[in-house]
């Protein structure tokens, strides 16, 4: 028997391919449907992707990311949008000390969370593929934990980027793309998004600090702003297959969150939401604890609880103040807390929120005595 002919050229070109089936699909523009976008934050954070918060320095980045996880944790919303509960890893590279603080008082503000938000205190070398192996080993050991409560891992948050890149430059794409590439991968792997606190350049308004790929291939960013008497704002700047440019605004309230080894007291501070900022300063939206001592200010006046204020210059004569004490009373009366019961402790804090009102010039006070300001 004669042996089998070959293919010619011609139809050899025509045979299906006996490969394994290609990844690549094509799709016709004339029956393309909507894809199904997923977000761990609607319209701000996809469930999977690589997002910045940043800001200047002292402009409250790490307060506010974890406020906001903290939230999404609980499934409330971020920012006027829905999230979907889910655990959080925070991985503090920079100020670890100082992040258990602020998480001690967030535990004041929000209860316990049922082991869905877990921190690691050391530094990540990103540029250092075994190191990333690392993480992704430790990401993965907490992913499986959190899946025995019923909980999806879902955030995984960076504070700082600076911190966890040492001695690689930041201006170029040498050093910066693949440290990028390597968190896209992570996230794409491990089915969850990376949040990453990040420092602006000397020029604020710039944006990002360091290479322009970050804020290209980011598939979120918001932009938090240096501090302006004690109020702090934030701008949402991308948000890719999203709605960006809105603005939001808050505050940071001094809590007491216990004492030192020489017995003072060590305080740190947790996040109120105030209105956007805007020109008219007076008509800005409060803190609570704020409006709470204007509020028991006008209550002991008009209680009769007041004395004149002695001649000051610039007071008018007939003004009423509230001695400081008076005050505090009534604010303990109206549901003052501050994290502890220590007497000394609460008097301190209410008179820091007192004195904040009057570095705000909402107030005018002495050690003695506070009212309110006559126009």
């Amino acid at each position: 028997m004669s042996a089998p002919k070959e293919p010619t050229a011609d139809v050899v070109e025509f045979l299906p391919r006996l490969a394994p089936t290609s990844r690549f699909k094509l799709e016709d523009f004339d029956t393309l449907e909507p894809g199904n976008q997923q977000w761990a934050v609607k319209g701000l954070w996809p469930r999977t992707g690589v997002c910045f918060v940043a800001g200047p320095s002292m402009s409250g980045k790490s307060f506010w990311t974890l406020d906001a996880l903290a939230r999404v944790v609980k499934g409330e919303p971020v920012l006027n949008r829905k999230s979907k509960a889910c655990g959080v890893v925070y991985i503090a590279s920079e100020a670890p000390g100082g992040v258990r603080n602020r998480i001690k008082a967030l535990r004041q503000k929000t209860g316990h969370l049922g082991g869905a938000f877990k921190m690691i205190g050391q530094a990540p070398n990103l540029t250092d593929a075994a190191d990333v192996d690392d993480l992704r080993d430790v990401l993965v050991e907490a992913k499986a934990a959190m899946s025995r409560q019923g909980v999806r891992l879902g955030v995984v948050a960076i504070d700082t980027l600076s911190a966890s890149i040492p001695g690689a430059d930041e201006n170029t794409a040498k050093d910066m793309s693949p440290v990028l590439s390597a968190l896209q991968a992570l996230a794409i792997d491990l089915d969850l998004v990376f949040l990453v606190v990040a420092h602006t350049g000397k020029d604020a308004e710039r944006g990002l600090r360091g290479w322009s790929g970050l804020m290209a291939n980011a598939d979120g960013l918001i932009m938090l702003s240096a501090a302006d008497e004690g109020q702090r704002s934030g701008t949402v700047e991308k948000v890719k297959d999203g709605l960006a440019g809105d603005r939001f605004g808050f505050e940071l309230d001094v809590v007491e969150i216990g004492h030192d080894e020489d017995g003072d007291t060590i305080t740190t501070c947790i996040v109120q939401d105030t209105e956007t900022p805007g020109q008219n300063r007076v008509s800005r939206k409060l803190a609570p604890k704020l409006e709470l001592v204007m509020r028991c200010l006008q209550m002991c006046i008009d209680a009769g609880q007041f004395e004149n204020v002695p001649a000051v210059a610039g007071v008018p004569v007939g003004t009423k103040g509230v001695p400081r004490g008076v005050l505090r009373e009534r604010m303990t009366a109206e549901g003052y807390t501050a994290g502890t019961e220590n007497p000394e402790s609460i008097r301190k804090a209410m008179n820091r929120h007192i004195d904040q009102l009057i570095e705000q010039k909402r107030l005018r006070g002495n050690p003695g005595m506070v009212w309110e300001i006559v126009k």
